[in-house]
């Protein structure tokens, strides 16, 4: 896990209400996302399968759990598929049948951060939300991941900066596609924003998108880099920040 040190611990109960509030809205609205089934360690609806599938599945939690936690200790490339199987007390043969290799572990491994990240805390709600709002839920949902499993969101931004390296291939392809997903999906949020009045006309919803992903990773880099920087105190100066540039204009009264 992180150093210690190396980040505000932060307790369930300062989770941003604003995300708690917006999932609970979501998913009353919404019974499919309800938790009605059982789940195994990746996540996975293990209500009707039989034990061998079960231990499978538990053991590929396990694996990926272990996975995440040498990354954000030790970087992508410093970590070993033999490492990852002592990690998680299996053998390095469990982790290559599995995975086949270095790189079908990141894949699955992409696939489970993105899902849990983006496509749970970040993705529904962005789709119903516009103008400030909407650059809320992406703040938000990174304050309650970090919040939640604090190193699972170190191993994803360590992803995130070693996909400027030209290998692996599939690290660089995959978080290019993430960024170009999110920056398009806060224009259309802010282009509707100025649509329903809540945004200023004249601002540039491309350039409103560019900021704020660009402004997010950054501090992301600085949370890395330096222990002891305030993270979620950035975050929340800069949604504040945001709701204030971004607040339609009284128009002048006439004179």
């Amino acid at each position: 896990m992180a150093p210690p040190g190396s980040h505000r611990e932060l307790s369930p109960l300062s989770c941003p209400k604003s995300l708690w509030l917006t999932t609970y809205k979501f998913r009353a609205k919404n019974p499919c996302m309800r938790g009605t089934h059982d789940h195994g360690a990746d996540g996975a609806d293990i209500s009707n399968i039989g034990a061998k599938q079960v231990r499978s599945r538990v053991s590929t939690g396990r694996l990926l759990r272990a996975a995440t936690e040498l990354i954000a200790e030790r970087g992508y490339e410093r970590t070993t598929l033999a490492a990852v199987g002592e990690r998680a007390g299996y053998s390095h043969g469990l982790v290559t049948r599995r995975f086949g290799s270095k790189d079908g572990l990141l894949a699955a491994l992409l696939q489970k951060m993105i899902t849990e990240w983006h496509g749970h805390e970040i993705a529904p709600f962005l789709r119903e939300a516009s103008g400030v709002p909407a650059i809320r839920v992406v703040i938000d949902g990174i304050r309650n991941s970090v919040c939640r499993d604090p190193g699972a969101m170190r191993a994803l931004y360590t992803l995130m900066f070693e996909a400027l390296k030209p290998q692996p291939a599939l690290l660089n392809q995959r978080m290019s596609e993430i960024h170009r997903a999110q920056r398009r999906n806060l224009a259309e949020a802010v282009a509707r924003g100025i649509a329903d009045g809540t945004v200023r006309k004249d601002t540039d919803p491309e350039a409103v998108a560019r900021m704020v992903v660009a402004t997010l990773r950054g501090a992301a880099y600085q949370w890395l880099l330096e222990p002891g920087f305030e993270f979620d105190s950035t975050l929340v100066a800069f949604e504040e920040y945001m709701e204030e540039a971004l607040q339609p204009r009284p128009s002048p009264i006439p004179s």
